[in-house]
C-alpha cells in the first residue's frame, strides 16, 4: 500500500474472471474510493466505488447507520463480521421488495441485457408456479411485502393480466411492473386493465429526452414510445416510476431534463430513480466507464434549479452504499420543496416495514403531488462487496423460492459464467 492510500476497511469481493472468493481493501485514494483486489490466477484489479473523499465516504457512511469505526481491518475481522457467508447464500435479510421472473422473452433485442442468456431454454412459469412462488415468498417475508414483475418483458405474456390478479388477490397492495414501455405505449386500454386487474406501478426504463442514448441501449430510436407509455399509464391511473441507467458520457448529463419531465407530468409520475452503470456480462475492461453514487447527485443537483445535494441521504434499510433518495412536494408555484436532508440514520428493528410503507406511499396511485428522486448502484464483479449484499433489499425470487440478492443472481464473469445460472 503505497503512501497515498489509507485502508477504509476490508471485506470480500470475487474475482473478475474466475468469480474466487477473494478479499479485497476498499481504499481511499486522493482522486477517490477504490476497491483493490488479488486473484492468486488473475492478478490484481481496481475499481472507482465512490468519487469522494474519505471523509466525504464515511461521513455517508455513518448517516446509513454504519459504525465505521467498526469496519473490518483484517481478513480475521472480515471472517467474524461475515461468520461464513458466502456469494452462494441465499439473503441474510428480509427484501424491501423482490422480483418474480415471469418470462424470459422479450419484444426487444437490445444490444445488452443482464437477464438473458441466449444458451438457457425459454423461462415463463404457468400461473400455478407463479402462485406457489408468490405464496412463499409472502410467507417469507410478511403481508406488507411489494413484488415487481420482472423478465424479459413481462407485457408478452398472454396471461399478464390473469397473473396481475392473483398477486393482488394474495395480497399484495404494491405490483410493480418493470417495463420497456412498447405495450404501454401501443395501448391505453391494455394500461386500463393492467390498473384494473390490480398492477398499481409501472416502472419505466427511461434513459434521456433525447435519442442517441436509447441507441446505445436499445439499438433503435425508442423517445417517442417512452413519451406515449407514460400519458397512456397516466391516463389509465397508473403511477409511473422513471428508471435511467447512468452511461458516463452517454445520457449523465440529461439527468436534469428527465427530472423536469417527472415534475410537469406529476401526479402520474411518482418518482425519478437513477442506476449508475452496472457491468453484467461480457464486458472488456477497456470499455467500462464508472459513474458513482456522489457523480449522480452532484449531476442532479447542478442540472436541477430545486435540488440541493444536502436533499439526499442513504437508504434507510440496505447498506448505505448501494441507494440514495431524496422526496419533494411541488408548492402552488410548482417548484420542488424537498421533504428530507442529509442525516444520520439510526437502525431500526422494523426497519424493512418502514422501507415498505414509504414505497407503498411514494409509488402508489394517488393525487399527491409528490416526487421521489432516488437511485441504486447495482455491483457487479469488478465491485461486489459481501459486506454490502449481505444487506440487500432487492432479492430475485428463485424457482426452489429462495431470495437471492440481486447483485449475486446476475454476478457474472467476464466470460460470462454466473454464480446462478438462468433467469430464475
Amino acid at each position: 500500500m503505497n503512501m497515498e492510500t489509507r485502508l477504509i476497511y476490508k471485506t470480500k469481493s470475487v474475482c473478475p474472471v474466475c468469480l474466487r472468493e477473494i478479499y479485497a481493501d476498499i481504499a481511499a485514494r486522493p482522486d477517490g474510493i477504490y476497491m483493490d483486489k488479488r486473484c492468486p490466477e488473475h492478478g490484481e484489479f481496481s475499481t472507482l466505488v465512490w468519487a469522494d473523499t474519505a471523509e466525504g465516504y464515511l461521513r455517508w457512511l455513518s448517516a446509513g447507520g454504519i459504525d465505521t469505526a467498526a469496519l473490518p481491518q483484517t481478513e480475521e475481522e472480515v471472517e467474524r463480521a461475515l461468520a461464513g457467508a458466502s456469494f452462494a447464500d441465499a439473503a441474510a435479510s428480509l427484501p424491501a421488495t423482490a422480483a418474480l421472473m415471469t418470462t424470459s422473452r422479450c419484444n426487444m433485442g437490445c444490444p445488452v441485457c443482464f437477464t438473458r442468456d441466449t444458451h438457457e431454454a425459454l423461462h415463463q412459469p404457468g400461473l400455478a408456479e407463479c402462485e406457489r412462488l408468490l405464496r412463499h415468498y409472502r410467507e417469507a417475508a410478511g403481508e406488507d411485502a411489494a413484488v415487481e414483475f420482472c423478465g424479459g418483458e413481462p407485457t408478452v405474456r398472454g396471461d399478464i393480466m390473469e397473473l396481475a390478479r392473483l398477486a393482488r388477490d394474495l395480497g399484495f397492495g404494491l405490483i410493480q411492473l418493470n417495463t420497456n414501455g412498447i405495450k404501454l405505449a401501443e395501448s391505453a386500454e391494455f394500461c386500463r386493465e393492467l390498473r384494473e386487474n390490480g398492477v398499481t406501478t409501472a416502472y419505466l426504463g427511461f434513459d434521456a429526452m433525447h435519442e442517441q442514448p436509447y441507441y446505445a441501449k436499445y439499438g433503435r430510436p425508442m423517445l417517442e414510445t417512452k413519451l406515449r407509455a407514460v400519458e397512456n399509464a397516466a391516463a389509465a391511473g397508473l403511477a409511473v416510476v422513471l428508471v435511467c441507467c447512468v452511461i458516463p458520457g452517454e445520457n449523465d448529463g440529461d439527468l436534469g431534463a428527465i427530472v423536469e419531465y417527472a415534475k410537469a407530468h406529476m401526479p402520474a409520475v411518482k418518482g425519478v430513480y437513477f442506476q449508475p452503470i452496472s457491468y453484467f456480462g461480457v464486458y472488456p475492461p477497456d470499455k467500462i466507464r464508472r459513474i458513482t453514487i456522489p457523480d449522480v447527485i452532484r449531476r442532479v443537483a447542478a442540472q436541477c434549479p430545486d435540488v440541493s445535494e444536502r436533499d439526499f441521504g442513504p437508504g434507510a434499510y440496505d447498506h448505505a452504499q448501494c441507494s440514495f433518495n431524496a422526496a419533494y412536494v411541488q408548492d402552488k408555484n410548482g417548484a420542488l420543496r424537498p421533504l428530507t436532508r442529509f442525516a444520520p440514520r439510526q437502525a431500526e428493528a422494523d426497519a424493512v416495514h418502514r422501507v415498505r410503507k414509504n414505497l407503498a406511499l411514494s409509488w402508489t396511485p394517488s393525487g399527491r403531488r409528490m416526487l421521489t428522486i432516488g437511485g441504486m448502484a447495482f455491483q457487479d464483479a469488478w465491485n461486489i462487496d459481501l459486506l454490502r449484499v449481505r444487506r440487500c433489499s432487492i432479492q430475485i425470487i428463485q424457482k426452489d423460492g429462495r431470495l437471492i440478492p440481486l447483485c449475486s443472481k446476475y454476478l457474472s464473469s467476464v466470460r460470462g459464467e454466473k454464480l446462478f445460472p438462468g433467469i430464475g
